[in-house]
């Protein structure tokens, strides 16, 4: 399928690879052509992001005052900061997902450096080789905890993280193309005794020789006297696991339902490439059907999304604080999914409540004047700003000025009128700094609310 590389299909890309982008951004990729623009942006070490880590840095998130332990909303805002602030969107994009497949939670890990550390881990190999981030997961202090592995000892095996790690790491319980079976309770036993031993000492992985099982053991087919290594080797190369890693990777950069023959395409790419993610990402935004009227604002944005793309498109000031309350509220709280399988996606997002919390947080930015001291270090937008040097001066031109800058947003005639007729209320609309304060902070919150915003 030929793709016209527009304005739209570049925005669509920032969106689903990264939290969305400015114009310039936006104009930037269609410059680049569709590959050069793919190319750039999962090639993400070729980009200086060195201001970020300076202003990162200037932060201080992860010092916490004498006497006090680090807290969760540091780690918090140290991750949003660079969400919001990054120029390697995808990388940050990639440490999400993993967070969500890897689900790991500070409420019951409760060491807020574990699971920084974690994140850190998440980064590393956020587009790197899938066998090396399982078994590096499998050793991580945060995983450990979460998943009893700590407590899995020859003689008695904890099988928690054993389980997890084929049904919703790995395999998947069911074959995502064929819908066989992945795995048994035997497979699970005998992975768990591979596991026993693997424990943490001093805040460290610790392989304790003295609980471990060596006798042989029976996984998947195949017996031999496996340790966990062998256990994540057998799992990464099954072709159930190219299926499920492909079908997860397709739901989040494409859309939902993916056909098994697109599943099967992106798992040749997991396969052939010796489990390379940066290799099968590549080859999901090249596809026809990423860039297919299908998938373009065919997911609902997650608060994370929502809440990072409105600070990157309108170009806010923001400490990431400001919205650590609205995010809970809408049912993501970072660091802290709700289970092991992590957060429910989709329609999931939208309810009475959280879609009223997404109303009142657009109205926060889009008021947010930053007229105290404190105030300004949280949150500030400035619309006279941000529309300067634009040909935008009557109502229509505002009014697509900033659904092109929030979107681009496609709305129908009629929303698009009632805008306008907004923006005209009390007499014809014209650009004085009273309106900009006034009716183009208005308008900023009502193209935040509208339908169409809330799709990614």
């Amino acid at each position: 399928m030929a793709v016209t590389f527009d304005k739209t299909q570049a925005a669509h890309l920032l969106r689903r690879a990264g939290f969305g982008g400015t114009q310039a951004e936006i104009d930037q990729l269609v410059s680049l052509g569709r590959e050069g623009a793919v190319n750039y942006l999962v090639n993400y070490e070729q980009v200086d992001d060195s201001a970020m880590e300076s202003g990162l840095t200037a932060k201080n998130y992860l010092e916490p005052q004498p006497g006090q332990q680090l807290s969760v909303a540091a780690i918090q805002s140290w991750w949003l900061y660079r969400m919001f602030y990054t120029k390697r969107p995808l990388v940050e994009k990639m440490t999400l997902f993993w967070h969500d497949h890897f689900a790991t939670a500070v409420s019951k890990v409760n060491v807020r450096e574990y699971m920084l550390n974690q994140n850190k881990l998440f980064r590393q190999y956020a587009l790197g080789n899938f066998k090396d981030l399982v078994l590096s997961v499998s050793k991580d202090p945060a995983m450990i905890i979460w998943l009893d592995n700590n407590t899995n000892i020859k003689g008695m095996p904890n099988e928690n993280y054993a389980r997890e790690l084929m049904e919703l790491f790995t395999t998947g319980i069911a074959d995502r193309i064929t819908g066989e079976t992945n795995y048994t309770e035997d497979d699970v036993h005998a992975s768990g005794r591979a596991f026993t031993g693997w424990t943490l000492r001093r805040g460290e992985f610790f392989f304790n020789s003295a609980q471990h099982d060596y006798d042989s053991k029976t996984f998947m087919g195949q017996t031999g006297t496996f340790n966990g290594d062998d256990i994540v080797n057998i799992l990464v190369n099954r072709q159930a696991t190219a299926h499920y890693i492909s079908w997860k990777l397709l739901e989040w950069f494409v859309y939902s339902d993916p056909e098994p023959e697109l599943i099967q395409d992106v798992a040749n790419v997991y396969t052939s490439n010796n489990f390379d993610m940066r290799a099968v990402v590549r080859y999901i935004l090249l596809s026809d059907a990423f860039a297919s009227d299908k998938a373009v604002n065919a997911n609902i944005k997650n608060p994370t999304e929502f809440v990072t793309g409105i600070v990157r498109m309108l170009k806010l000031t923001a400490e990431p604080r400001a919205f650590l309350s609205s995010m809970s509220l809408m049912d993501q709280v970072l660091f802290n999914p709700p289970t092991v399988a992590g957060w429910d996606w989709g329609l999931s997002w939208i309810n009475t409540a959280t879609l009223l919390v997404r109303y009142n947080a657009a109205n926060g930015v889009a008021t947010a004047r930053g007229q105290t001291p404190q105030a300004r270090n949280l949150l500030t937008f400035d619309p006279k700003g941000f529309i300067q040097g634009q040909s935008a001066t009557t109502a229509e031109d505002m009014v697509d000025l900033f659904l092109n800058a929030l979107g681009p947003l496609q709305v129908a005639d009629s929303q698009r009128q009632a805008l306008v007729d907004y923006l005209n209320t009390g007499g014809t609309f014209t650009l004085t700094d009273a309106t900009i304060d006034q009716k183009v902070r208005g308008l900023v919150h009502l193209v935040m609310s509208l339908p169409e915003f809330q799709l990614n």
